[in-house]
């Protein structure tokens, strides 16, 4: 009997389910600030209105923009009405860091819904991080240089303007202690050998006796002698798909199999192996399994980054205009040849709804999204204005 009446009670749950419009599972078991916003829009229905769609359809949809930028940048993004919501692909350099950092006036009380997403190889977005709501900057460690997708939400009939800059800071520490960048002496693919090889690393001048450091927590993997290296030591940073490697070490303090800290000492500079001839210096390389040697510099290069700044006046975001210059529409904000869309003849109709130093973000009628560098600009109703004045006394343009 228990039986039955469990089999009945499944048979009523898929009838319901199956007759009524299903719920996202995301909404009945919520994670993110977005998604419990979003169970309760549901409970009180709010799908079911004509604003409440639009919501839900334009944050699906903009999962699948495909403008993009590279940081470091910053934008000033409008969210509202028609446009709740707006997203940014992203390039990171492998071995960096990505910053995120948000940012809008004190006494704006809006909802800001911020998740990022990684762009899977089927080209869908998947979603790895978000802004929780005591969070002032969201962080991501990029170990394989993702496509990443930022998304920004406000709430439903809400209006929001929000800065958004994008850094990176070096994903490991400089391997060799108390010296910095301006220290490395030689670069990545440097020749070697008259050429027959070029420099599958950075070398790092310091004195002899002068601690390598683990750059990251890990374990040793190896440690040992060759003829270009000298003695080395190999270092495999926890969960990471990459090896660090020491070279010309005047000596070696640890053993394979060590488990070390971030900033332990793994040797001391020298200049042994083909460095004989040189001044102690330290040989830093890294290597991805499975693609061999890349470049160090990135993961370790700590100096700051030069970011454009941002217009001191939104005069046009939000606002549909038009153009009174030609002015081509490009994928990305870096106005690369490679990345153009389309040009636009002088006088088409746009709506600004971004904007950074040298250009704006735009939205064309038939719903193409770009960026334009800054040129002239002119408010409709400003256009209408002048039109009808002209009408009544009777002119053209």
């Amino acid at each position: 009997m228990k039986a039955l009446t469990k089999f009945l009670s499944i048979i009523l749950f898929l009838v319901y389910i199956t007759s009524c419009k299903p719920v996202p599972v995301s909404h009945w078991f919520p994670t993110t600030p977005q998604e419990y916003y979003e169970k309760e829009l549901y409970q009180v229905k709010l799908e079911k209105t004509q604003i409440g769609q639009t919501w839900f359809r334009v944050g699906k949809e903009v999962l699948s923009d495909s403008i993009f930028s590279v940081a470091p940048y910053q934008e000033r993004f409008y969210l509202g009405d028609s446009i709740p919501a707006q997203a940014i692909r992203l390039k990171i350099p492998e071995g960096r860091n990505l910053v995120i950092t948000p940012s809008r006036t004190d006494n704006d009380t809006s909802h800001l819904f911020l998740e990022l997403y990684r762009i899977k190889s089927n080209g869908k977005a998947q979603r790895i991080d978000y802004l929780n709501n005591n969070q002032q900057i969201l962080t991501y460690s990029s170990q394989t240089g993702d496509t990443l997708l930022l998304r920004l939400q406000t709430g439903v009939n809400e209006k929001l303007t929000v800065s958004l800059s994008l850094t990176t800071l070096p994903s490991l520490a400089f391997p060799v202690a108390s010296h910095g960048m301006s220290d490395v002496i030689s670069y990545w693919g440097a020749e070697r050998d008259r050429g027959v090889r070029s420099h599958e690393g950075i070398d790092i001048k310091a004195k002899r006796g002068t601690p390598a450091v683990a750059s990251e927590n890990g374990f040793v993997t190896h440690v040992g002698t060759n003829n270009l290296g000298g003695k080395v030591v190999s270092l495999s940073p926890n969960g990471s798909p990459y090896s660090l490697y020491y070279a010309h070490l005047d000596s070696q303090l640890v053993s394979a199999g060590t488990r070390v800290s971030k900033g332990d000492t793994l040797g001391l500079v020298g200049n042994t192996g083909n460095a004989i001839t040189t001044s102690p210096h330290l040989h830093f390389g890294i290597y991805s399994r499975g693609s061999g040697a890349v470049n160090p510099l990135p993961f370790i290069n700590d100096s700051k980054e030069k970011i454009p700044g941002l217009p001191e006046t939104s005069k046009w975001l939000g606002d549909t205009v038009r153009t009174l210059k030609k002015a081509n529409l490009f994928a990305s904000s870096q106005f690369l040849p490679s990345e153009q869309i389309s040009s636009l003849p002088q006088n088409t109709i746009v709506r600004i709804i971004g904007e950074m130093a040298k250009g704006y973000r735009v939205i064309l009628p038939d719903g193409t999204k770009g960026y334009i560098p800054t040129i002239p600009l002119e408010n409709i109703s400003t256009n209408t204005k002048r039109l009808s004045k002209s009408q009544r006394l009777g002119k053209s343009d």
